[in-house]
């Protein structure tokens, strides 16, 4: 089971899975797998994850059934970033000659975007400023989880993962360690339950949230120089326990400074840096967010692209293909769930007893 395999990453690494003719499909912690009793867009009938086609036949059959479903003009964008990937390019752009970070790289790049290496202020976006006046939540919820590491091990997945590969691994370094809680607009049942008055915040503030995980920085650690090779996303943080004036990113030719209680929202499509100077470890609750610029229609498209690479039988079965959209949304409220469920049961102990609501015993 794949821990942090986001949006960006499995997009932008689809020329590579699938360059050699036939590979295996790119898995994730999500719904979507074949060997998962989850919710599924398409029935499985055997437990097996099966091969996927060659790129050019598959990329091809996606394109099809993308400008089919979503029309043609309105995913003209989406279709042409996604045949750029097949093909193998990259888009470079050196945008400030005199400052060596301003370089926009992407081998997931949808044209006409804007690019800023900060969107300030954060919260000219409703539910970034929603999710500071609700961060003192987040923070007491993880400091909660923190306090009882042995039950956050046992009963959590894929806790405080690593790098997923030796590209993140030599960029983020070995100390930068996740705990996913949405991966794909699909929620993990097990860390979401963990985490439901995150969760709750995050939905009900209606971030545009692709995936969202706790993120944590040990001192002294340094994140060289790197690009997440995709522009049709940004990435948002909040600072949720920050050793205030001792943390700093650095995107492009600008450099922020995380602070408790503050969202940032950046564009790692330019190359950016970051280092912990203090003697603690840093935690922000990290998101990734499609570009405002992205019109529905296009969302929709990435998202069943993506679904396509997860699940390629959804090409061949026609029902689910008339289905999708329904079938979409039904996985993405079956998802929540768990943490539904988990945050009733805090409310109701709450009212018995009066005492205190997520880990604390």
């Amino acid at each position: 089971r794949r821990s942090m395999a986001f949006i960006l990453a499995l997009f932008a690494s689809a020329a590579v899975a699938w360059g050699g003719g036939r590979a295996p499909v790119p898995q994730r912690a999500s719904a979507f797998v074949a060997t998962r009793a989850s919710p599924r867009l398409v029935a499985a009938e055997e437990e097996t994850v099966p091969a996927a086609p060659a790129l050019s036949a598959f990329a091809a059959r996606v394109d099809e059934e993308t400008a089919r479903m979503f029309g043609t003009d309105a995913t003209k964008r989406v279709r042409e970033a996604w045949a750029r990937l097949d093909a193998g390019q990259e888009f470079e752009a050196v945008l400030d000659e005199s400052h060596p970070l301003m370089i926009q790289r992407a081998s997931s790049y949808i044209e006409g975007l804007k690019v800023a290496p900060y969107w300030e202020p954060a919260t000219k976006f409703k539910w970034a400023k929603k999710l500071e006046q609700g961060w003192r939540e987040v923070a007491a919820e993880l400091r909660e989880a923190l306090a009882d590491a042995d039950r956050l091990e046992a009963e959590g997945s894929n806790v405080w993962a690593g790098a997923k590969n030796q590209t993140s691994a030599k960029a983020y370094g070995q100390g930068w360690k996740t705990l996913a809680l949405c991966d794909r607009t699909v929620w993990d049942d097990q860390n979401a339950a963990l985490f439901p008055r995150t969760c709750e915040l995050l939905h009900k503030a209606k971030v545009p949230v692709i995936e969202a995980f706790f993120a944590k920085m040990p001192a002294g650690a340094v994140i060289g120089p790197h690009s997440d090779m995709c522009n049709f996303a940004l990435t948002a943080h909040l600072g949720v326990d920050v050793p205030e004036k001792q943390c700093s990113l650095t995107v492009g030719s600008e450099t922020r400074e995380w602070a408790d209680g503050k969202a940032m929202i950046f564009d790692t499509s330019l190359l950016h840096e970051a280092e912990n100077r203090a003697d603690r470890t840093r935690y922000i609750l990290m998101m990734r967010v499609y570009h405002p610029e992205l019109t529905a229609t296009e969302r929709a498209a990435l998202q069943f692209i993506f679904d396509c690479l997860d699940e390629p039988e959804l090409l061949s079965d026609r029902e689910a293909l008339s289905e999708y959209p329904e079938r979409r949304r039904a996985l993405e409220a079956a998802s929540r769930k768990p943490w539904e469920a988990a945050l009733a049961a805090q409310g109701k102990k709450g009212k018995k007893g009066g005492g205190k609501r997520g880990f604390a015993k």
